[in-house]
C-alpha cells in the first residue's frame, strides 16, 4: 500500500473515530445524570434572553415583614385570621376573578369564631382556591406521601382545594417541572385552572406528557402588594383586584400553620442571583395552564436524531485545518443557540441544546486540531515542545533533532547541579494569603529560569520555592561547570525581592560529578530527573549557605573545572550530613572584573583559614577580624569561623584536631 493511501486510510479511521465518540459523548450526557446541569442550563438560558411577557391577568398579595409590624402580628406565630376574612372580603367587593391561597390552613385558628367568618367569606366569595401540604415521609427504608388538608370548615366552604407541591424540585432548587399532583389529590393550580375553564384540564391529570415551567420573567414580574396594603384605605386604587387572578402567599419565614419561606430558584436566577417566592412560582404555572403557553421537551427519538447528527458533523471538523474548523464550530454552536432560543420563544419547545454546543462541538474541534497536529507534525517539533517547557530553545532544537529516548530509564553521566532558595521565604510564607505565595514565586521563577534558560540549562523540577537545574543532560555539555557558574553568577546578581519589610534573596549550591540522568519513575508516569550524591551533595550546599551567610557555594569539583573568569574563596573543608569524609568547600563571589579590590581580602581570609587548620585560633581570630574590616565590617564566613574559634578556644584540649568542620545538620 502507498504512502498516500496510507495516510488517507489513517486520516479517515480518524475522522470515523472522533465522530463515534462524539455521538458516544452525546449520547451518554443524554441518559446519564452526570450531564443533568447541561441540561438544566438547554432549559434555562433561553429565558434569559428573552424580554418579559406582560402578566396583568394576576396579582400577589403577601404576607411579608412590613405588614407583620403594621398589622402588629408575630414573625413567628400563626397570624390573626381576622386579617385574611378582611383582606377577602375586599376581594369580594372589588370581584376578583378567583383568590388563591398559597397557605395551608390545617390548624383551628385559637378564636373558633375566626374560623366561621373566614368560611363564611368564603362562601359569599365563591372563588376561592384553598391549599394542602404535601409531606414525603421514609420509614424502614419506605417512602410515603401524606396530605395535611385544610381543616374541615374551610375546605367545605372553599370552592376547590388542592395540593401546594412542586415535584421534582432540581438540585439547584429550581421549578422547571409542572406537578399536576397525585393519585390523591390534584395541585391546587390544576383546580384554580379548571376552576377558571382552562381547556387542558378536561383531560385526565394521569395520561398528560410532561409539561414545563414557561416563566414569564424573573422575580417581580407580577404585580404585587402587601397585606398591610390591600386592606389600608386608598392602599391600593380602586378596583385593583377587579377581574384578576389573586394569590395570597407569604414572603417571610412564620411559624404554625404557617406561611412557609419557600423560595425557589428559577431561570433568571442564573443572572441576578434572586430566588422566588413559591407564590410567583405557583401564579406562573396557573397562568401557563391558562394560556396553554407550557413548554414541552421534543421527543426523545427525535432529540437522539439530533444528538447523533451533531456527533457526525462533529467528527466531520477533521477534514478541515484548524481555522476553518473552528469558524465551522462557532456557526454551528451559534445557530443551535438562536434555534434554541426560536424554539423556546414562539414554538414553546425546548431540547438539551448545550450538549452538542458544549461536549459534541467542542470535543470534534479538538479532535479535529489535535489528530491533524499527531498526523501531520514531524517529531522534532513534538519534542520542541515538549521540552521547551525546560529548556533553551537551543537545546531544545538539539534534543529535536537528535534520537532522544523518551521511554523510562536513564544512564549515567558527568554533569553539574544547581539548587536555588528563596532565604527565609517558608518561614515568612506561613503568614501570607496563598494567592500571595502564588505571585510571589511566579515573579521569582521568573527571574531564575531566565537566568538558567539563558545559560542553557535545563529545569530538572520546581519544589516549593526551590528550583533544581543541570548542565550536562538530556544533551551533553563539555563546559558544564562552566556554564553552570555563569548562571550562579546571575543568579547572584538577582534583585532582592521585598516582602513584609523583609528582603529575600535567592541562595544557590552547585555541585559537578556523575549522576544517574533520565526518565524515572513508573510506566504510567515519569518525570526526567536526576539522581545520586552529586545531586544530593549540590542541595546540601544550598542549605549550607544560611550557616556560613554565603548566596552561591561551589564544591571543590566545580571549582576545579573553573578558569580565570570567575573569583572564588576557599571557604574551609566540611564533614557534612551524609558524608564520611571532609569536602572542600568554595565561595563563587562573582565574575573577573567585577569587583575591584576582591583578590586582597580573600588572600588575608584564606590565610586566616590556614592558621585555623593548623589550630592557631588567636591568629586565626586576627586574620578574620581584619577580613571583616577589609570587606566593610560584614561578613557571613568570618562571622562563621569567629563564633567557631571562640567556641573551640573555651575547650581545654582539642584532641586530633584537623581543621575539619563536623556539620550534623542537613
Amino acid at each position: 500500500m502507498q504512502i498516500r493511501q496510507i495516510r488517507h486510510l489513517t486520516r479517515g479511521l480518524t475522522i470515523a473515530a472522533g465522530a463515534l465518540i462524539a455521538v458516544g459523548l452525546g449520547l451518554a450526557c443524554l441518559r446519564y445524570s452526570f450531564a443533568e446541569p447541561l441540561v438544566r442550563q438547554s432549559y434555562d438560558l433561553p429565558f434569559l434572553w428573552r424580554a418579559p411577557i406582560d402578566t396583568h391577568e394576576v396579582v400577589l398579595v403577601y404576607l411579608d415583614e412590613y405588614s407583620a409590624k403594621q398589622l402588629n402580628q408575630p414573625l413567628d406565630d400563626v397570624w390573626n385570621r381576622a386579617l385574611h376574612v378582611a383582606l377577602l372580603n375586599r376581594l369580594t367587593e372589588d370581584m376578583a376573578r378567583v383568590v388563591f391561597y398559597d397557605i395551608v390552613f390545617d390548624q383551628p385558628a385559637p378564636d373558633p369564631t375566626a374560623d366561621v367568618a373566614f368560611a363564611d367569606s368564603m362562601r359569599k366569595n365563591g372563588r376561592v382556591i384553598l391549599g394542602a401540604a404535601l409531606d414525603l415521609k421514609e420509614r424502614q427504608g419506605v417512602r410515603s406521601e401524606s396530605v395535611s388538608p385544610p381543616i374541615k370548615l374551610l375546605r367545605k366552604a372553599a370552592a376547590s382545594w388542592g395540593l401546594l407541591a412542586f415535584r421534582p424540585v432540581d438540585p439547584d432548587y429550581g421549578v422547571r417541572h409542572i406537578y399536576f399532583g397525585n393519585s390523591v389529590k390534584a395541585e391546587a393550580t390544576w383546580e384554580a385552572a379548571k376552576f377558571l375553564g382552562a381547556k387542558m384540564t378536561g383531560e385526565t391529570r394521569d395520561t398528560l406528557k410532561p409539561h414545563w415551567v414557561n416563566y414569564y420573567g424573573p422575580c417581580g414580574t407580577f404585580s404585587s402588594v402587601s397585606i398591610a396594603q390591600a386592606l389600608t384605605p386608598n392602599g391600593v386604587p380602586p378596583d385593583f383586584f377587579k377581574n384578576k387572578i389573586v394569590l395570597v402567599g407569604g414572603q417571610l419565614a412564620l411559624g404554625g400553620q404557617k406561611v412557609q419561606r419557600d423560595e425557589f430558584s428559577t431561570p433568571y436566577s442564573r443572572s441576578n442571583h434572586q430566588f422566588t417566592p413559591g407564590t410567583e412560582v405557583h401564579a406562573t404555572i396557573l397562568l401557563n395552564l391558562l394560556r396553554g403557553d407550557w413548554l414541552t421537551r421534543i421527543a426523545l427519538n427525535r432529540e437522539t436524531a439530533l444528538i447523533v447528527l451533531i456527533g457526525l458533523l462533529a467528527g466531520g471538523l477533521s477534514f478541515l485545518r484548524p481555522i476553518p474548523a473552528t469558524l465551522l464550530a462557532v456557526i454551528i454552536s451559534a445557530g443551535m443557540a438562536c434555534a434554541a432560543c426560536f424554539l423556546v420563544w414562539h414554538q414553546r419547545i425546548w431540547f438539551a441544546w448545550l450538549i452538542p454546543v458544549a461536549v459534541q462541538i467542542p470535543f470534534g474541534l479538538t479532535w479535529s486540531v489535535g489528530s491533524q497536529y499527531l498526523l501531520e507534525s514531524r517529531r522534532r517539533k513534538e519534542l520542541r515542545k515538549a521540552f521547551g517547557f525546560y529548556l533553551s530553545p537551543q537545546m531544545a532544537d538539539r534534543i529535536a533533532n537528535s534520537d532522544f529516548d523518551l521511554r523510562p530509564g536513564g544512564k549515567v553521566v558527568e554533569a553539574t547541579v544547581i539548587f536555588t532558595d528563596l532565604e527565609n521565604f517558608t518561614t515568612l510564607s506561613e503568614d501570607l494569603d496563598p494567592a500571595e505565595v502564588s505571585a510571589i514565586l511566579i515573579a521569582y521563577f521568573e527571574q531564575t529560569t531566565r537566568c538558567i534558560l539563558e545559560n542553557k540549562g535545563t529545569i530538572i523540577k520546581y519544589v516549593g520555592d526551590a528550583v533544581m537545574a543541570a548542565w550536562g543532560a538530556p544533551v551533553d555539555e563539555p563546559a558544564h561547570a562552566i556554564r553552570a557558574a555563569e548562571a550562579a553568577c546571575d543568579l547572584r546578581c538577582l534583585s532582592e525581592m521585598e516582602v513584609r519589610g523583609k528582603k529575600l534573596r535567592t541562595r544557590v549550591g552547585v555541585n559537578s560529578g556523575k549522576v544517574l540522568a533520565g526518565n524515572l519513575g513508573s510506566s504510567f508516569r515519569f518525570d526526567y530527573t536526576m539522581i545520586g550524591d552529586t545531586t544530593n551533595f549540590a542541595s546540601r550546599l544550598e542549605s549550607l549557605n544560611k550557616y556560613l551567610g554565603t548566596q552561591v557555594l561551589i564544591s571543590d569539583s566545580v571549582r576545579q573545572q573553573l578558569d580565570s573568569k570567575f573569583i572564588t574563596r576557599r571557604l574551609g573543608e566540611f564533614r557534612v550530613a551524609g558524608k564520611t569524609h571532609g569536602v572542600v568547600i568554595h565561595e563563587l563571589l562573582c565574575r573577573s572584573g567585577a569587583e575591584a579590590g576582591e583578590r586582597a581580602w580573600i588572600e588575608v581570609f584564606e590565610a586566616g583559614l590556614e592558621t585555623f587548620r593548623v589550630g592557631d585560633f588567636s591568629k586565626a581570630a586576627e586574620l578574620m577580624s581584619r577580613t571583616r574590616e577589609l570587606r566593610g565590617g560584614t561578613d557571613g564566613p568570618v562571622e562563621f569561623y569567629l563564633r567557631k574559634i571562640a567556641t573551640l578556644s573555651r575547650q581545654d584540649k582539642i584532641e586530633n584536631w584537623n581543621g575539619i568542620i563536623e556539620l550534623s545538620e542537613k
